[in-house]
């Protein structure tokens, strides 16, 4: 993009005077940290004064880093929905790295701070998800444990913590906002792992006594940030913005409220800090997530690309709705949950946000890894208690039929072994070959719980 409008900085955007100092350290750069964790962050020292500036370290490309250094740190975050849009320039990133090219730089910043947070994905991790453990042949990996400039974020996290007890350092504290299950526990496993495998048994009992693992639950949809959308918010600022995010206004962020030092007061920015993270997470995996599967494919079974397309089908509204009243909702009453009709209003209103482009065939990705938390333990757990899954299993038929498949090879025993539940399944398969989706949708509809 070419512009004679001069780049978003601290001196064309009016941010003048000291900004606070550095206390945490973010690895991943990705979007939807800053629209999410770097957002509340800034709301939080607005709040209660603190240096909890960001120092946000890239792990690969230097795109971002590049677009970030050149901002002083600052990036414009573009909340949309059917009323319309507000942008909002952030300023709670201080510095911006590239691991790869200051691996020395960002361990000292890493042994200095004392919080933590990361949004890598799933595969920055570098690990099994079947067993937990590190995939020690990933090359990436055994370079890290050889002892060489680290290019995992596990081989990172051990050399700071090293660093950080040599120079007699405090605790710390480490926050996965990544998408995964006791996302905390992960990331306590493997470093504690690296640190064997190393042969660094001091250092794991340093961490074990001194650093803090708190699992959290993250949610907001941030889609990729296209062309149009920097150009729109070069109208709307008359300035270059070419790290600027957009995503939806609503944000989730629970924690456990298990931290070994400090931390930003991110509760008085809208974060949860809970005992038990577990029925936060469940009911995250199973209202949001599970609908988001069930949609993906009978959508795009259906020729649609987003959920706010599928949203605006009133057969994919009600399927969606009964969905989670009478099935994924109902799930949740083991973990203490209750979800009410305004918890499911909630849910389809940001589904249907026209001014968010969620795309179909992205949410349906890798359903072997997704589909067993979001839809296959619910059904199990309805069985068990003597309730048919039959709206799960219509998901799981398109599932099927999206795919092209005869069978779910991922079943855990207890459904697979279940004639009730493999009736289902096959049922719901043969009514979407026979009538196509948008039929089995509407008489579904019409048919009593």
């Amino acid at each position: 993009m070419s512009s004679s409008r001069p780049r978003l900085s601290a001196a064309t955007a009016g941010v003048g005077g000291a900004r606070p100092g550095v206390g945490i350290v973010h690895l991943g750069l990705g979007a939807f940290h800053r629209a999410h964790q770097a957002v509340l962050t800034r709301r939080a020292m607005a709040a209660v004064p603190g240096d909890w500036a960001i120092c946000a370290v890239g792990q690969r490309n230097p795109t971002v880093r590049d677009a970030l250094a050149a901002q002083d740190g600052l990036f414009t975050v573009v909340e949309r929905d059917a009323s319309g849009e507000r942008t909002e320039v952030v300023d709670s990133i201080r510095e911006v790295l590239l691991a790869p090219a200051e691996p020395e730089l960002l361990t000292s910043r890493l042994s200095e701070v004392e919080v933590v947070t990361i949004t890598v994905t799933e595969a920055g991790y570098r690990h099994d998800p079947a067993t937990g453990r590190l995939r020690v042949d990933d090359p990436d990996v055994a370079a890290d444990l050889a002892g060489r400039p680290p290019r995992t974020v596990v081989g990172q996290l051990v050399r700071g913590l090293a660093a950080r007890r040599r120079a007699g350092g405090a605790g710390q504290t480490v926050l996965s906002c990544d998408n995964l299950p006791f996302n905390g526990r992960l990331v306590r496993g493997l470093v504690r792992e690296f640190c064997q495998l190393r042969g660094e048994h001091e250092l794991v009992d340093w961490v074990e006594a001194s650093v803090a693992f708190p699992s959290t639950v993250v949610d907001q949809i941030v889609p990729a940030t296209t062309a149009e959308d920097l150009d729109r918010v070069e109208e709307r600022l008359g300035l270059v913005d070419l790290a600027a995010v957009v995503g939806e206004p609503y944000r989730q962020w629970v924690i456990e409220d298990d931290f070994a030092a400090g931390r930003p007061s991110w509760e008085r920015a809208g974060a949860e800090l809970v005992a038990d993270i577990a029925p936060r997470q469940a009911a995250k995996l199973r209202l949001l997530n599970g609908t988001h599967s069930a949609l993906a494919y009978l959508g795009m079974l259906a020729g649609l690309a987003s959920t706010a397309e599928a949203v605006a089908r009133e057969e994919f509204a009600a399927f969606a709705t009964r969905l989670v009243r009478e099935e994924t909702g109902p799930s949740l009453l083991r973990f203490g949950v209750e979800v009410g009709e305004s918890e499911i209003d909630t849910l389809l209103t940001r589904l249907a946000n026209p001014r968010i482009s969620h795309r179909l065939a992205q949410i349906g990705a890798d359903g072997p890894r997704k589909l067993p938390q979001r839809l296959l333990e619910p059904a199990a757990e309805l069985l068990a208690a003597g309730r048919e899954p039959r709206l799960i299993c219509l998901a799981l038929a398109g599932y099927l039929r999206h795919n092209q498949l005869s069978t779910l090879e991922f079943l855990p025993s207890e459904l697979a072994g279940s004639p009730v539940f493999t009736t289902l399944l096959a049922d719901a398969a043969r009514r979407l070959d026979r009538d196509g989706v948008e039929q089995t949708l509407r008489r579904v509809s019409e048919e009593r719980s």
